[in-house]
C-alpha cells in the first residue's frame, strides 16, 4: 500500500499570508485533511504534519517525512504577492529533481486547471546559498512538492476556491502518477545491469506488465503485448515513463528509471 504525506503549510501562530480578512493556514489546513481523507478512502496511507491548527516546525516535518517511507509528499499553501494580485496555481519541486517530484507536479497543476486555474506551471527556488528555498523541499529526500493552490489576494480565485474541489484535485493529481498499491510502478527489482533495446526473458515481461497497468490509468503509455522481447513499442512506452517521471529520457531501464520504481 502506498504512502503519501499530506503536509497543511503554516499554522498556529503562523497564518501564513492574510487577505481580506482570509488566513492561509485555514484553507491549508481544510484542504490538507480533506485530501488525505479522500486518499485514504481509496486506499493510501497518508501521513500528516497537522491535523488542528497548531505550529509547526519545518525541521520536525522534513524528518517525519524522511523516515516515514513515505512515496511522495505534497506540501498545501496558497499564493500572495504585492501589487496587482496574481492568479492561478503553481508548483515548486527541489532544484535536484528527486524521483516523481516533478510528476507529480505536473499531474496536481492539470486537475486543478481543470477546476478553471491558471496553470503557471513548475518551478524551482533558490536562497542565497544556491539552495532550494522552501525548507521542505531543502531538508527532505524524497519526491516532493510544494503546492500553491491559488493566490489567497485575489478575489476571482478565492470565489471560486472550493475546499473539496480542491482537495480532489490535489489526490486526483497524486494518484494519477502513485498507484494505490505498492506506492510505485510496481517494476521488478533492478537486476543490477541496465535494460535496453535487445534484452528479453522474464524480467522485460513483468516491466511490459506493469507498463500496461500504468497505461490503464494513463493512456499517454501505449498497451504492450507482455511477449518478454524489448522491441520499440517497449522502448516507447518506457520513453513516456521517464518522461511522466521527470527522468532523463534515453530508453534505458538503468539506475536512475529504477529509482522511481
Amino acid at each position: 500500500m502506498a504512502r503519501i504525506a499530506i503536509f497543511a503549510g503554516h499554522g498556529g501562530s503562523d497564518p501564513g499570508a492574510v487577505a481580506n480578512g482570509l488566513r492561509e493556514k485555514d484553507f491549508t489546513l481544510a484542504v490538507s485533511n480533506q485530501a488525505s481523507n479522500i486518499l485514504r478512502g481509496w486506499g493510501y496511507t497518508v501521513i500528516n504534519n497537522r491535523t488542528t491548527d497548531v505550529d509547526r516546525n519545518i525541521t520536525r516535518d522534513a524528518n517525519l517525512a524522511n523516515d516515514s517511507g513515505v512515496s511522495a509528499l505534497v506540501e498545501i499553501h496558497l499564493n500572495s504577492n504585492n501589487g496587482t494580485p496574481g492568479t492561478g496555481s503553481e508548483a515548486f519541486v527541489s532544484i535536484r529533481n528527486i524521483g516523481r517530484s516533478r510528476a507529480v507536479a505536473a499531474a496536481i497543476l492539470q486537475r486543478i486547471s481543470d477546476l478553471g486555474y491558471r496553470n503557471r506551471g513548475i518551478k524551482t527556488q533558490l536562497n542565497a546559498s544556491g539552495q532550494d528555498a522552501f525548507g521542505i523541499l531543502r531538508l527532505t529526500n524524497i519526491p516532493a512538492v510544494l503546492a500553491e493552490l491559488a493566490f489567497i489576494n485575489n478575489s476571482q480565485d478565492m470565489a471560486r476556491f472550493n475546499v473539496g474541489e480542491m482537495a480532489w484535485a490535489v489526490a486526483s493529481g497524486i494518484r494519477d502518477v502513485i498507484p494505490v498499491s505498492g506506492g510505485g510502478s510496481g517494476f521488478p527489482p533492478y537486476p543490477g545491469s541496465a535494460i535496453r533495446v535487445g534484452a528479453s526473458g522474464e524480467t522485460v515481461r513483468q516491466i511490459q506488465r506493469c507498463l500496461n497497468r500504468i497505461g490503464q490509468r494513463r493512456p499517454e503509455i501505449q498497451q504492450l503485448t507482455e511477449d518478454g522481447a524489448f522491441g520499440p513499442r517497449t522502448l516507447g512506452a518506457v520513453v513516456v515513463f521517464q518522461w511522466m517521471n521527470g527522468l532523463g529520457v534515453d530508453g534505458v531501464i538503468g539506475p536512475a528509471t529504477s529509482g522511481v520504481w
